[in-house]
């Protein structure tokens, strides 16, 4: 069991720090999102940057069931609690006050009630200490006596009932698929729908004084309900579910989610007419059983605070600002239960069993970290103590409740993306020792090595050590804290097995020209590759030219000792025969692994042509004002053929046949009019591929 107790984190920047020389590369653990990342175990996460020894929670066994999805205190036991559990929808009781020993066996949940349906949505209690629980799916609200015994309270003519709330001597119920909100008295009887909303479920109630404020899916608005209001829209969020909301001193909590997938789960009788909702969550890809912790769903949560001020007015959250107190990804709220002090909440999360705690938006700890993968509901006990439940997996915890015998923390299983060797490691703290573990996949199993002891000595204001671990892609470190011990940071250097470079081809770009160019282009040609380094190494090249058909010992370096870091290379060709070439591009990552250790990769180009010869006009004929002629070039291909007058600006003349694709080609063209009488000088232009220009100039008479 692992559990984060109440502190704003250290974190640990789980992606790979950049390569340093010869292929060093680095894990740092500096945040509270880093270490959040990882697990741990009676040890306490703080926001202002370190781990310390926190507080063990007190967990309790719920057998028989699934998962636990709601919770609601027992009015006439302050330690008490009586639990909603899911696959069978049941109400079980539990007594949770201190942790368990080492070996001995944890609290057990007694079943009070089985009821239809296939979990139990919602739960609270009357004033004469009855239990009222609905279940999904139906508008059914069960009342269950101290003896178990269950009778119908109420039957509403819905198919969801999500919140339960007792409010000025009635209870409200909120409901869907219709996005209605009902009253009734505590008998049951004179329902009343007080709030009829365009949206398809109302999920989280909250009494502000006289009035109420709803949040509903699957359009994330805050409606208040009240003498003086009927539906008001107090605020429209950018998500798909307002999932709770929290009254604190000061203002308003939000617990916002966002899901990318909008598919229905395969939990037919959890969802049947909702597209969604964090009380399922929804998968990343294909389906999501109804027990399933919700960590590969595809959405993000937000967590919204509004100022009310002193006399707590409602109206302000529709004008004031709401500020975000946090936001995480790849996972969703599911609770919110306000803090004992100020503007302290507690939220539960879909991932890895997560509270958090929040006090502002720079005052965030984790604190508890649950063994199950998902924290699915959060209740306040008789005694001010608080109460976590669990899905994938069903449990109860009440948090914080004894000092921890034993502190530990767990980094997040990191990967090196290669098999590496991990060299020296440097903690920042006292009192802890350390432990590492190395393997080939991201799940420690039967594969990994054992865990190994690390000794620590003091460099600097370090503590250093060294990692005689297997070659291995995927590495895990595990620090056990001594009473009065800390951890603020975490830094682990490794060397990952080097891959070689690819070079995917070599083109050769031909000087470049448009055909209103009157001028010869610059004699440079450019020669691009495409590389890639598959370890994120930086790379160099080199740069060769030979002769075609030659020896690799006429291969003549273009870049020389300098080495080149763009993926192109200009070669001036001012000084070079023509000829037909090769171009060879050499990568390298050297500046990442040193020159011993560079791999590399090469790709020779197809042949290309170098070609400095002007093409010829020969063969002219002027027959009044057309004129034919023919343009020849030795080492390639004719591109155009243009006129100019007089001076004028150069025209394109026609090729005889249609297209100039070889290097003769016939061309004509006819002069265009008004053009004067007498005689007319006109200059003829054939240009080659390269842009090399050869002229003749002819005189017409008119």
């Amino acid at each position: 069991m692992f559990l984060r107790t109440y502190l704003p984190l250290v974190l640990l920047a789980l992606a790979p720090a950049s390569a340093g020389a010869g292929g060093t590369r680095s894990f740092h653990l500096g945040d509270f999102d880093d270490f959040d990342a990882g697990e741990a175990e009676g040890a306490a996460i703080e926001g202002s940057g370190k781990v310390t020894v926190g507080l063990v929670p007190a967990r309790g066994e719920v057998k028989g069931a699934a998962s636990v999805f709601s919770c609601v205190a027992d009015p006439k036991d302050k330690g008490a609690v009586y639990l909603g559990t899911a696959d069978k929808s049941a109400v079980q009781r539990i007594k949770l006050t201190t942790p368990s020993k080492a070996g001995a066996a944890e609290p057990a949940a007694t079943k009070l009630a089985e009821l239809p349906g296939a979990v139990v949505s919602a739960l609270t209690t009357l004033p004469g200490g009855n239990v009222l629980a609905a279940t999904l799916p139906g508008g059914t609200i069960h009342r269950i006596d101290a003896k178990g015994k269950v009778s119908e309270f109420a039957k509403l003519a819905v198919d969801q009932i999500w919140a339960l709330v007792p409010h000025e001597g009635r209870l409200l119920v909120g409901t869907g698929p219709k996005g209605e909100l009902f009253s009734l008295d505590m008998s049951g009887k004179d329902p009343k729908v007080v709030l009829d909303s365009d949206e398809k479920d109302i999920l989280a109630v909250l009494p502000v004084g006289k009035d109420v404020v709803v949040g509903t899916s699957p359009g994330a608005k805050v409606l208040q309900v009240g003498p003086a209001s009927d539906g008001v829209l107090v605020h429209d969020f950018a998500g798909d579910e307002v999932r709770a909301l929290a009254l604190v001193d000061g203002g308003l909590v939000a617990a916002v989610n966002d899901f990318s997938d909008r598919g229905l789960s395969s939990v037919q009788a959890l969802t049947k007419n909702l597209n969604r909702t964090s009380l399922v969550g929804q998968p990343a890809e294909g389906t999501l059983d109804a027990t399933s912790g919700g960590g590969g769903a595809q959405s993000s949560a937000d967590l919204f605070f509004v100022a009310l001020g002193q006399k707590r007015d409602l109206a302000r959250a529709s004008e004031a600002t709401w500020e975000s107190w946090l936001h995480k990804d790849k996972q969703y709220f599911t609770g919110l239960l306000a803090g004992g002090k100020g503007s302290e909440v507690l939220v539960s999360a879909s991932q890895q069993g997560k509270v958090y705690r929040v006090r502002g938006r720079r005052d965030v700890a984790t604190v508890a970290d649950l063994d199950e993968r998902q924290a699915t509901a959060l209740c306040r006990l008789g005694d001010g103590a608080v109460l976590a439940t669990t899905g994938d997996g069903a449990g109860a915890y009440r948090l914080a409740v004894a000092p921890a015998q034993k502190a530990r923390y767990r980094t997040k299983v990191l990967d090196a993306k290669q098999p590496s060797t991990f060299g020296a490691v440097y903690l920042r703290g006292k009192g802890v020792t350390l432990r590492a573990r190395s393997g080939p996949g991201e799940e420690p199993d039967k594969r990994w090595s054992e865990w190994k002891p690390v000794s620590l000595k003091k460099e600097g204001d370090a503590l250093a050590g060294a990692l005689a671990l297997p070659t291995r892609r995927f590495v895990e470190l595990e620090v056990t804290l001594a009473d009065g011990g800390e951890l603020r940071d975490v830094q682990l250097f490794y060397a990952p097995e080097n891959l070689a470079p690819l070079v995917a081809g070599v083109d050769v770009a031909r000087p470049e020209f448009e055909l209103g160019d009157d001028d010869e282009p610059e004699g440079k040609l450019t020669i691009k590759w495409k590389a890639e380094a598959r370890d994120d190494d930086d790379l160099v090249y080199e740069v060769r030219v030979r002769p075609e058909g030659t020896s690799d010992k006429e291969w003549i370096s273009l870049s020389g000792a300098e080495q080149v870091t763009k993926k192109e290379y200009k070669w001036d060709l001012d000084s070079v025969p023509d000829g037909v070439y090769e171009a060879q591009v050499i990568a390298s990552d050297e500046p990442s692994n040193g020159i011993a250790r560079a791999a590399r990769d090469e790709v020779v180009s197809a042949p290309f042509v170098v070609d400095h010869k002007r093409p010829a006009i020969d063969g002219v004929k002027v027959n009044g004002l057309s004129i034919t002629g023919t343009a020849s070039d030795e080492g390639g291909q004719i591109h155009d053929v243009a006129f100019s007058v007089d001076g004028g600006p150069f025209r394109a003349a026609s090729p005889s046949d249609g297209l100039f694709d070889t290097g003769r080609e016939g061309f004509q063209l006819t002069l265009p009019e008004p053009l004067a009488p007498g005689r007319h000088r006109v200059v003829l232009r054939a240009r080659d591929a390269f842009g090399n220009i050869g002229s003749h100039a002819v005189i017409a008479d008119k």
